[in-house]
This record gives structure tokens, sequence and C-alpha cells, in this order.
């Protein structure tokens, strides 16, 4: 792979993610997962939601505004998402009819998702490709690509066209899986993106870090990444790569925290492995 994953932080604890590769398992499975790191933690309910919950060409409507119209009635999916129950969405305070966060999941054609670590840009690229007010959210995107999506690369180019064509209004690293495939997906702007295909001999631990560094963007078997990727860092200054090898390093680019000392929670996580699973 072309594609290096880096170790950044970022001092507020909000979540954590967690993949390890397939090669590095005793059964051989792949392992992806999401934990919510608030000391407060809202009550979660897990439930399957049936084939068709939502309809053809119904229209969906979000906690801040995302919508989204249903290409086919929605696949079955089993999920878990912040609790309802109360008839009040806990994420957004509305009544209105909607699924509240759904954090994971896995539907019915074998893709999986774990969604989302929130991401935090330098000020510098943001300001030349601004964030979008009713854009893709963490409180939708489960929802979306369970109810949508075949194949872990569909889930991802669903994704990455609603980065295109709405933006997003939250920045966010999500893992996409197939029995096949395993995807993670960065964006730290409105409009652009990087996508990389992780390997089975991988150990990926993610608390809020802007993961993804030099990028081989003629890779394109393992990387999917906006068209204007380079060109907005060149645009804020602060592109790092080689722009005639086709090169971009997107955390030194993009992520708020390039450089720093790494957090107790991103220590913790590296030594939790390397101990073998205790503290």
């Amino acid at each position: 792979m072309a594609a290096t994953l880096l170790l950044c932080v970022i001092s507020a604890s909000a979540c954590t993610m967690v993949y390890v590769g397939s090669d590095l398992t005793s059964d051989g499975s792949s392992f992806l997962a999401r934990s919510e790191d608030f000391s407060n933690s809202y009550n979660k309910i897990a439930y399957v939601n049936q084939h068709g919950k939502y309809k053809a060409g119904s229209v969906y409507e979000g906690c801040y505004g995302f919508t989204h119209t249903f290409t086919h009635d929605s696949y079955s999916y089993t999920a878990t998402s912040d609790d309802i129950t109360s008839g009040v969405c806990p994420d957004c305070g509305q009544t209105h009819p909607h699924t509240p966060m759904e954090e994971v999941g896995t539907n019915e054609k074998g893709v999986s998702v774990s969604a989302m670590v929130t991401l935090r840009a330098n000020s510098k690229v943001t300001g030349v490709d601004p964030m979008v007010g009713g854009g893709m959210c963490e409180s939708d995107m489960a929802t979306i690509l369970l109810s949508e999506a075949t194949t872990a690369k569909e889930g991802v180019e669903l994704l990455l066209d609603i980065y295109n064509t709405v933006g997003a209004e939250e920045k966010s690293g999500v893992l996409i899986a197939d029995q096949n495939e395993i995807w993670y997906v960065e964006n730290f702007t409105g409009h652009t993106y990087t996508a990389i295909k992780l390997s089975s001999h991988m150990i990926t631990i993610n608390p809020n870090m802007g993961a993804i560094g030099l990028v081989d963007l003629d890779d394109t078997e393992n990387v999917i990444a906006s068209a204007n990727l380079i060109s907005v860092a060149e645009q804020a200054g602060t592109f790092v790569g080689d722009k005639n090898e086709n090169t971009i390093d997107v955390f030194k680019s993009y992520c708020y925290y390039a450089s720093g000392t790494p957090s107790g929670r991103l220590v913790s996580g590296i030594n939790y492995f390397l101990n073998g699973g205790s503290e």
C-alpha cells in the first residue's frame, strides 16, 4: 500500500477507532470497532432495522439538516444507536422522525460500518474549503450507508459522492467493510477526502486522530481521493508532498495536530496491544 497510517493527537476525549487486520487475529477474522469515550456516554440500544424501513424514493432528514433520497427499499441491518425511546433525540434534541446516531452496524449484504471518529482540521484548509451546513454528519452516516450499500466499495463510493455533491458538515474518520475488503475514509473539509484500503497485517488505533499520512494518488487500487485534495492544501499554504509525483502527506497537509506530543489515550492503546491485551 502506498499510504502510511500516522499517529496524531487530540486532547479532547470523544471516540476511539480500532482496526485489527485478519493476519493478526487468532481466528483470521478482521476486527473493526469504535468506542465512545465520553465520561457519561449516551445510553445505547441494539436492534434490527427491517428490510424496507426506508422506501425507494423516500427522503430521510437527519439530525442537523442532511437529507438523502433512497435509491431503493433499504436493506435490513443490525445497528447500535443512541437511545430515542423518550421520543426526543439525545443528539439534536428534536422530535421529528429520524434515526439518532447509529455508531455501528452490519446489513443483510454483509456490509459493516463503524462511524465515526471526529477529526480536527487546520483552519487554513477549512478556510479554503469550508464545512457545509446540512452536509453529511456522523449521526447520518451509518444509517445511509447500511441502508443503501451492497459492498464496502459501493458504500465508500456513495459516501464520497455525497462529499462531492452535498458536502460534509463534520470532519470524520470512518471504517467501511465487507467480507473481501476494508476501507478507511477521512475528510477534513467540506469536499476533500481520502479513502484507503486497509491491509490485513495492520493494527490501527485512532483516538480522534488524523491517521492517513503519505499517499500516492496514482495507486488507484488502494487509494481514492478527491480531485481537489492537493489544490486545497496548496491554496491554504499547507501542502506537504510532491505534486510532480502526485503524492500528498494528508496528515501534515490537513490535520490540526500535525505536530505535538501523543496523548495518553493513544499511548495506552498502543501499550494495550503491545502487552497482549492487558494494561
